[in-house]
Formats: structure tokens, sequence, C-alpha cells
């Protein structure tokens, strides 16, 4: 009986746990927590659901592109034709923590600051060259 009682208090921890450590999702926030940076699209492949749309993705990008280390984000099943590596996006990102972020829109934002033109500029000349090979 002690090994049954064991077990389900064992079972019941791990549960609590693995409920704490799932993902925030864009809907358990206000879209005022939320405001847009520049980012890049570094991988964009078809979901793991074969019975899924061709356009449902996951893709992975980068923000915060002027900083030395940008950060990188996650989206999974997003239901997006246009998402493709090396596309630019806007990021919303939260703004007490930084490290919560979502796909906003595939687009460059109007107020871009010079390091961000300066990452632009170069990632896009990047692509044309990669274009042209």
């Amino acid at each position: 009986m002690s090994g049954l009682k064991n077990s389900i208090i064992f079972f019941s921890m791990m549960m609590g746990l693995c409920s704490c450590n799932s993902k925030p999702r864009y809907s358990d926030f206000k879209e005022s927590d939320f405001y847009e940076v520049q980012g890049i699209i570094i991988s964009a492949s078809q979901n793991d659901n074969y019975f899924d749309n061709s356009s449902v993705k996951n893709i992975n990008f980068s923000y915060f592109l002027d900083r030395p280390t940008p950060q990188i984000g996650t989206e999974k099943n997003l239901d997006m034709f246009e998402a493709k590596n090396g596309y630019p996006l806007i990021v919303l990102v939260h703004k007490d923590d930084e490290s919560i972020s979502f796909y906003g829109r595939v687009g460059i934002l109007d107020n871009l600051n010079e390091k961000e033109k300066t990452y632009l500029s170069k990632h896009i000349q990047n692509e044309i060259e990669n274009l042209k090979q």
C-alpha cells in the first residue's frame, strides 16, 4: 500500500511540475502588454502533423537585431503561407519580460533605429546574393 501511495504522490508532483512549465500563449495576455520590434525568420518548416494544411508552420525567429546577441523566439502551428527563412517580421515582445515574444506579422517596422537598418540592409543584401548563386 505504501508503494501505491508513494507512486500517487510522485505522479501528482510530476503533473504539477509539467503544468507549471507550459509556454505562455498570446491569449494569456492583453494586447497592451506588448510592443513591436523588428525580427527575422531564421527557420520555417512544415509542422509535424501531416494532416494539417501546408501553410501551417513552425517558425524560429530572431529579434532585438541591434543587440550583440539577439533573442530567439519560437512559434508552433502558425497558419501562415508567407513564412520563409530570411523574411523580416514584426515581433510582439512583452513589456515586462522580453523573453516572452510572439509572431506579429511579416513586414518591416516604420521606425527602425540605425543598427536595425544596417542589420536588415546586410541581411537583405546577403539574401539577394544567395538568390544569384
